[in-house]
């Protein structure tokens, strides 16, 4: 009989090895600082900081459980015991009965904010500040390629939260209650669309489709259910804000009236506009996605619209959870997405 056993080359031993250690030694020494500190579990500390995230502190628990990389049975049985202590409460979704979802209460806000500092200080101590700014750029991508094996459906929310165009959310200021302002980026200009800007909606449609993987090309956007986002825009009745930076658009977030005959993934009546939004990657991490939504949203109550809709898909963690700090709630279901409306 023959050993076809693939063993481990020793190179590879010694990176296993250490790998199998930090699993180890790391998960218990944040789990001891926070309950020393803050009596929760670093996964008690996930939930409740995951639900500070959203304007109302609420979340899902479908959700919430993608959002903290958890399974439902283990993410309820925290939440109960998190709901015992009067950090959460549970209740049925407005949007949808047979669903529950996971408030954050007074308690429970003070709780993460009294927890951030030190629990980012240990985060920093044992990993971010032992690294230098390249090895923390290669531990992202180690991390992303394994969670790629792990979880090859991308259920879970570390691949794609915090979306890069987003907020830093998790970052001390934001976990510490100074959360930021509602001041235009550094360096950033904002402009309306016009009806001259099809090429830069077209680029930006393509972009907000492949926000995972490079799924569609540039032909299937000829396609009349993906053509409609960006031909035709009307700006006596469609309405869009573009972020400009030095180098030009860094940004763009719209919305077309779509009739219900040709209606969009995420429609929800013809009244009701859908909206779309893209940034470019060197405008990520600086919250051009946010203030683009912001300006939008504004413009839309400011014109009388009843609300806007989306349609986000199954995986995209990052960005339901910046579309529900803004005030978008799930009010149907198109295959594997979710349509979300914000009622204006």
């Amino acid at each position: 009989m023959t050993d076809d056993t693939p063993w481990l080359t020793r190179d590879q031993l010694r990176a296993w090895m250490k790998l199998v250690a930090v699993m180890e030694l790391l998960p218990a020494a944040l789990d001891q600082q926070l309950q020393r500190d803050a009596d929760l579990t670093h996964f008690d500390y996930m939930v409740v900081a995951m639900l500070s995230e959203t304007d109302s502190r609420t979340l899902r628990m479908s959700a919430l459980a993608a959002a903290t990389n958890a399974s439902l049975p283990r993410l309820s049985h925290v939440v109960s015991r998190l709901e015992k202590r009067g950090l959460v409460t549970r209740c049925p979704s407005v949007d949808d009965r047979r669903a529950t979802d996971v408030r954050l209460t007074g308690e429970g806000y003070a709780a993460i904010v009294a927890a951030a500092p030190d629990h980012v200080r240990t985060a920093r101590r044992f990993v971010i500040d032992a690294l230098t700014d390249e090895q923390v750029e290669q531990l992202d991508g180690i991390t992303r390629a394994l969670l790629g094996r792990l979880d090859p459906e991308g259920r879970f929310a570390a691949l794609t939260y915090p979306r890069d165009e987003d907020d830093q959310v998790l970052c001390e200021d934001r976990l510490t209650g100074a959360e930021a302002g509602a001041a235009a980026p550094a360096g950033v200009l904002f402009r309306d669309v016009t009806a001259d800007d099809t090429a830069l909606l077209r680029h930006a449609t393509l972009a907000a489709m492949n926000w995972r993987t490079d799924a569609f090309s540039d032909a299937d956007l000829d396609r009349p259910d993906f053509a409609h986002y960006f031909v035709g825009f009307d700006g006596s009745r469609d309405r869009g804000v573009v972020a400009v930076d030095g180098e030009g658009p860094v940004g763009v977030a719209w919305v077309r009236f779509l009739p219900a005959d040709d209606p969009g993934y995420g429609f929800v009546s013809e009244d009701v506009p859908e909206l779309t939004l893209a940034v470019e990657p060197r405008g990520r991490g600086r919250g051009i996605g946010t203030a683009l939504l912001t300006r939008l949203l504004a413009a839309g109550r400011a014109a009388g619209w009843r609300g806007v809709s989306l349609s986000v898909e199954d995986g995209n963690t990052g960005a339901r959870i910046l579309y529900e700090r803004v005030g978008f709630r799930t009010v149907g279901r198109n295959g594997d997405s979710d349509t979300m409306l914000v009622r204006l």
